[in-house]
């Protein structure tokens, strides 16, 4: 488990203050791309919209109470009350969202939330990291399940490469980091981890730059055009209001060392693909290798 790997709050509370900071000045040792993937294919999951699917989002799964399951997301993914929401994990298991407890009232506020599902099952657990670390400069992944393309039917797990180019301090909705990882529609709510796989951000909102005019067939259209920049609410926010949000801080896995000051590794064509198909089997094959040690007797 995470929480073994990890410090929480709980064991730092209870250290001397000298040896607290001690701690805190060494970095956390950066892993591979494809390490930080083994991390996020297994926590990423899909938020599916029932009734509008082209409004599914992503989310990651950070907490687990009994057979309580907590993902944290985007508000803006789960703020329609009169539909239902469903957990799609990388096992491609579902599970129906049993509540979702929302950051802001009405409108305004930060772009956060906390969604519940409920099963029996063994799943991963996404480390969380201190957001206050990460500045400009740092590497990060992006994780999530972009909406489908044209002529296909299924969303499609991506996994992409950035750097941290602005880090603001009075966003209204929460969106406070800043980053050049490229990211599709379906995506937002997903987690944003650093290049040690703990998550620093949950993405959410891409930058307009405003919009021009195309001739197609004779019709006369407005395209936007984007930036190429996105952001993510800092984890920091959540965690402040943790509790709030019915999570309790002893059952969140925690790691308050600042991540190794390195590049993020670019991520080919094709490899986001290829390590989810091989983590995700790798998860199928040992919930099955769990289930025959429960059945038979040796």
């Amino acid at each position: 488990m995470w929480q073994d790997r990890f410090s929480g709050w709980s064991g730092l509370a209870a250290a001397p203050a000298a040896l607290v900071v001690m701690a805190a000045a060494q970095p956390v040792q950066a892993a591979s791309a494809r390490d930080v993937a083994k991390v996020a294919v297994p926590t990423t999951v899909q938020i599916v919209n029932v009734l509008e699917p082209s409004s599914s989002g992503s989310g990651a799964i950070i907490s687990q109470d009994g057979e309580t399951y907590f993902v944290l997301t985007a508000d803006h993914v789960v703020q329609n009350p009169n539909t239902a929401y469903q957990i799609v994990t990388s096992k491609k298991v579902t599970y129906e969202v049993k509540e979702v407890k929302r950051f802001r009232q009405g409108e305004t506020g930060t772009d956060l939330a906390i969604v519940t599902f409920e099963t029996k099952d063994e799943l991963s657990i996404a480390p969380l990291a201190n957001s206050d670390e990460t500045g400009i400069g740092s590497g990060v992944y992006v994780s999530g399940y972009a909406a489908p393309s044209q002529g296909q039917t299924e969303a499609e797990y991506a996994f992409t490469n950035g750097v941290v180019n602005n880090v603001r301090t009075s966003d209204p909705e929460g969106y406070n980091l800043r980053y050049d990882a490229v990211t599709r529609k379906g995506m937002s709510g997903g987690p944003v981890f650093d290049v040690s796989g703990r998550i620093v951000g949950v993405h959410g909102r891409g930058e307009g730059d405003g919009a021009v005019s195309v001739e197609s067939g004779g019709v006369q259209g407005q395209v936007s055009l984007k930036t190429g920049f996105n952001n993510a609410i800092p984890v920091n926010v959540f965690l402040a209001r943790a509790e709030e949000m019915g999570v309790k801080k002893e059952q969140l896995s925690v790691d308050d060392k600042p991540p190794a000051n390195e590049d993020a590794d670019e991520v080919k064509p094709g490899e986001a693909k290829g390590w989810f198909n091989e983590f995700a089997s790798n998860l199928i094959r040992g919930l099955g290798e769990r289930l025959l040690r429960r059945l038979l007797p040796w």
